[in-house]
């Protein structure tokens, strides 16, 4: 894997401002040219995938051994970044350690 290569994968007009900071930016039009475009790096070496959110949803349903980074955007309602990094904490710590409760 080469070391600080990132790619992301997101609406046209949400990912190309990446490139200004060194991140090879892949635009998609839906969730399911972002799945195909995602299953298409697994060949390429890249340190980090960020997928934006508001195309992220067959990705994580269909990909279960590498989990890329979500990240919201603002297209997305779905809060589904912060609901993968919740299950990953509980099931590593066995607790909520994201609860919006007491403590």
């Amino acid at each position: 894997m080469l070391e600080g290569k990132i790619a992301i994968i997101g609406l046209e007009s949400l990912v190309e401002i990446f490139k200004i900071y060194g991140v090879e930016a892949f635009p998609v039009k839906d969730e399911k040219e972002a799945l195909e475009v995602f299953n298409g790096l697994s060949d390429k070496e890249y340190s980090l995938v960020i997928v934006l959110e508001s195309v992220s949803g067959k990705i994580v349903e269909n990909v279960k051994d590498k989990i890329p980074l979500i990240l919201p955007d603002t297209f997305s309602q779905r809060k589904l970044g912060e609901e993968i990094l919740r299950d990953m904490a509980e099931k590593a710590l066995g607790i909520d350690i994201l609860s919006e409760g007491e403590g």
